[in-house]
């Protein structure tokens, strides 16, 4: 489906437990960015009687689809992707209702096959972030998709037809369950996961999409106090994963619906989606479960803007720290220019055996240098302080938690103190080394972007030389006296006790075009 630039496109997932729509904006750059989410809670799949849909689930969808479309029409959405799963694929009446919302709505709303539903996940985690290899996870009300991912390629996927209503109503009539309950539930999962032997113990993360993952991750943040408010790329052992669920299942629904971090419209189900984490956990033989907070309709929207293929996880990266230039309005050639100087400085550094980094550090400090003014949108003043809480806080693809924070001290290095108290906010994430290295990369973009201070890109190269033990900074640029020559001084003092070398500076006057 091809769409134009700047377009609003709305995606419809009209799953087994949930509907939900999604409204992004595309700028003429053809990058998205998401503008309105909106969730409810159907159970569609528990209104399935006798392989049919009851009148009331019908008619409660129909209900969903409207207001959706007049939500559509508010944002003016120039394009409307839906797309409907297990208990509509189950339903023999399925088309019916597809039917009868075509008619009342005009949106056109195509059913996926299992695999396809599958392959969407799948397409949502590549497209977000940095594994090689994986199994992704995606459990609905009436589905579980499971597929194997290795080079960023999908190798395999398969469809299981059961989800978090219909095992909850299979196996879990005791409130709270009795041990035998979950024990039946658990070995019934294992059973049927163990009969793909491709998921067998292949020793890699398993990936979780979906509400439930999502629930998850949070009610295990909240039990231990992470200092991160987000979940996407939430790693968690499976010996944690254990803990949540035991704490979970020893509460009867009324009060399991109070825990920290669980929707209490999933109370009753969250039982359930656990234990199939858990049990693929098992069969996979994963030490590891990592939460997505992208899922289907993400993988809709990045095949219908960006094709079907995976995004090399470069690209992944550029896009999102493009969205973060564009949506705080940061000035590129600034940015840009700031990088080239910050990359070169880090060549050069570790040439001279002052940093011992790898490729992964470089990509971090790009990162970084690219984003580091994006506070100034809010304060500029303050803006150090804002670029650290936008970094932290707003979603950065393909890159890690500690990575993201990482990224945000090196970013919005300003003093040692700065970085103390950043530091000591999330001691449960990053620790010592990492603020040897934050404040290390710290001072190369700090160094950088005074080099640009007007922004006019005045000074074209750097080099960097040594005399003894001293380095001395060679600045090509279009005189002597730069506003930035004026501003070295103080910044030259905080490097070189950084570097633990002085570090003095010579202007050298590029010769007129």
């Amino acid at each position: 489906m091809g769409i134009n630039m700047n377009d609003t496109i709305g995606v419809i997932d009209l799953g087994s437990n949930t509907a939900r729509l999604v409204v992004y904006r595309r700028d003429d750059q053809g990058l998205v960015y998401e503008v309105e989410n909106v969730k409810r809670t159907l159970r569609l799949s528990s209104h399935l009687r006798d392989g049919r849909l009851e009148r009331e689930g019908i008619e409660k969808t129909l209900a969903c689809m409207r207001q959706f479309q007049q939500l559509l029409g508010a944002y003016n959405a120039a394009t409307a992707i839906g797309v409907a799963t297990a208990a509509v694929r189950q339903a023999a009446n399925g088309r019916e209702l597809l039917d009868a919302i075509r008619a009342e709505t005009g949106l056109s709303i195509r059913v996926l096959s299992g695999e396809e539903e599958a392959r969407y996940g799948y397409l949502a985690v590549v497209n977000t972030m940095d594994i090689d290899e994986g199994i992704t996870v995606d459990i609905g009300g009436g589905s579980t998709e499971v597929t194997w991912f290795s080079g960023r390629r999908l190798r395999e996927s398969v469809s299981f037809p059961f989800g978090i209503v219909t095992l909850t109503r299979m196996f879990l009539p005791g409130d709270p369950p009795a041990d035998e309950e979950m024990k039946r539930l658990q070995a019934y999962v294992e059973r049927q996961f163990s009969g793909c032997t491709w998921i067998r113990d292949r020793r890699c993360p398993v990936i979780a999409i979906g509400g439930t993952a999502r629930n998850l991750a949070k009610m295990h943040q909240r039990s231990v106090g992470y200092s991160l408010g987000s979940v996407h790329h939430y790693a968690m052992s499976a010996e944690q994963v254990d803990r949540v669920l035991e704490r979970a299942c020893a509460l009867p629904w009324e009060e399991r619906r109070q825990m920290p971090g669980l929707s209490k419209d999933r109370a009753d189900v969250i039982l359930s989606g656990i234990a199939v984490f858990r049990a693929l956990l098992a069969v996979v033989n994963g030490r590891e479960l990592v939460v997505s907070n992208k899922g289907l309709r993400d993988g809709v929207l990045y095949e219908t803007v960006f094709g079907a293929q995976p995004a090399d996880i470069r690209e992944v990266r550029r896009r999102s720290v493009e969205q973060f230039m564009n949506r705080y309005q940061v000035d590129k050639r600034h940015a840009r220019h700031v990088r080239t100087l910050a990359l070169a400085l880090f060549d050069q550094l570790r040439e001279l055996g002052v940093v011992r980094c790898g490729e992964a550090e470089q990509t971090w400090l790009e990162a970084a240098a690219l984003l580091h003014d994006v506070g100034r949108a809010i304060n500029v003043y303050e803006s150090a302080e804002h670029t650290f809480y936008l970094l932290s806080h707003v979603l950065l693809l393909g890159f890690t938690h500690r990575e993201r924070l990482l990224i945000a001290m090196i970013a919005s290095y300003k003093n040692n103190k700065l970085l103390q108290q950043q530091m000591a906010r999330h001691s449960d994430i990053v620790g010592k080394a990492d603020k040897a290295l934050a404040e290390t990369l710290g001072h190369v973009i700090l160094l950088a972007r005074t080099l640009d201070r007007s922004m006019t890109q005045p000074i074209t190269d750097v080099r960097l030389r040594e005399d003894g033990e001293r380095i001395v900074l060679e600045c090509v640029g279009s005189g002597e006296n730069l506003m930035e020559y004026a501003l070295l001084e103080d910044v030259l003092a905080k490097v070189s006790k950084a570097w633990k070398r002085p570090v003095g500076f010579r202007a050298v006057t590029r010769p007129a075009d």
